[in-house]
């Protein structure tokens, strides 16, 4: 007997010393969103808010495109196939349930993003679902965005990231495949190019002098001005410009601690049938008596858009200060 109290003591002392299993990587295609409700509410106003807020369209592609793909599965039918999604949003409401929501990461696998929303009554659950909406919406969006940089910081290009550092004193993740397409004093263009998609940023810089530098109609000039000289199209006197007539969408945020302002919208060749969306940001530099402009804009004809500028609107988000 004593030697079975043995053997149990020493499997119990394996088990408490034996090392926990890393979580599996996580599944699905960039952009979507698993959704866990039951059919019960899904059939329903809350359904049909969150599907809606989570699916809305996104502003300044030329093409509607959903902010998630999203895909509703049950409560019972929530198994490991889907725990393993990169981006999760469960929703339980029950009587006995408390009003509660949680962003976690890495719960089921990693990296991953799960948001957890609990609430008694479904006019509960409308209520913090409406005031955390865009908490949720950014929550996932910056993982997406940090999935896309460790991809690109594990094949940075430095025949690329050298020559905008030294020249602009910005530091951007680059991979590889982007190449130089054009430097000046002050402006270069960096392209990612297949034979159906062209990605591209231009890095430029002017005095801070300005009053209207961080306004709509002040990064406009900038971007017009800039890209009507180095920014050619494809016959003599084409040139890429602004699409006004689809105004520019304006916010403020922030590059790594750096306060910039924000601008999406439409771009196209004048004189030529070429166009597609925009991402722009505008920051003072390191001295703060320049101002850096990171204008990253996508090509894709016939193509969806979302994740190709989401990619882009990474590496500018990468952009430190040197």
């Amino acid at each position: 007997m004593k030697y079975a109290y043995l053997l149990l003591a020493v499997l119990f002392l394996s088990a408490c010393d034996a090392p926990e299993m890393p979580l599996p990587g996580i599944t699905g295609k960039a952009g979507e969103l698993v959704l866990v409700m039951d059919d019960a509410f899904w059939n329903g106003p809350a359904g049909d808010t969150t599907f809606n807020v989570l699916s809305q369209h996104i502003y300044g592609l030329p093409q509607a495109e959903p902010m998630f793909n999203v895909v509703h599965v049950k409560s019972s039918a929530f198994t490991k196939i889907f725990q393993s999604h990169r981006n999760i949003v469960t929703v339980n409401i029950a009587p006995e349930a408390t009003t509660t929501i949680q962003l976690k990461t890495d719960k089921w696998a990693t990296p991953q993003v799960v948001v957890e929303i609990t609430a008694p009554t479904v006019d509960a659950y409308l209520e913090i679902f409406a005031s955390n909406a865009a908490r949720i919406i950014g929550h996932v969006l910056k993982k997406e965005e940090e999935r896309i940089l460790k991809s690109y910081r594990a094949q940075e290009d430095a025949e690329v990231i050298k020559p905008v550092e030294v020249g602009f004193g910005v530091r951007l993740s680059v991979p590889k495949g982007y190449h130089l397409v054009r430097q000046e004093e002050n402006f270069c263009w960096i392209r990612y190019e297949t034979k159906d998609v062209t990605q591209s940023i231009l890095i430029y810089k002017e005095p801070y002098t300005k009053t209207n530098t961080f306004s709509v109609e002040g990064m406009i000039e900038g971007m017009d001005t800039f890209s009507k000289e180095f920014v050619p199209g494809p016959d003599a006197g084409t040139y890429m410009s602004t699409v006004t007539e689809y105004p520019p969408r304006i916010s403020e945020t922030s590059i790594n601690g750096k306060y910039a302002s924000k601008l999406v919208g439409l771009w196209h060749i004048e004189h030529a049938l070429m166009g597609g969306p925009f991402v722009s940001y505008s920051m003072l530099d390191a001295s703060e008596k320049n101002v850096l402009h990171l204008h990253g804009f996508v090509f894709a004809p016939g193509k969806t858009k979302r994740n190709y500028l989401r990619q882009v609107d990474a590496i500018i988000n990468s952009a430190q200060l040197q």
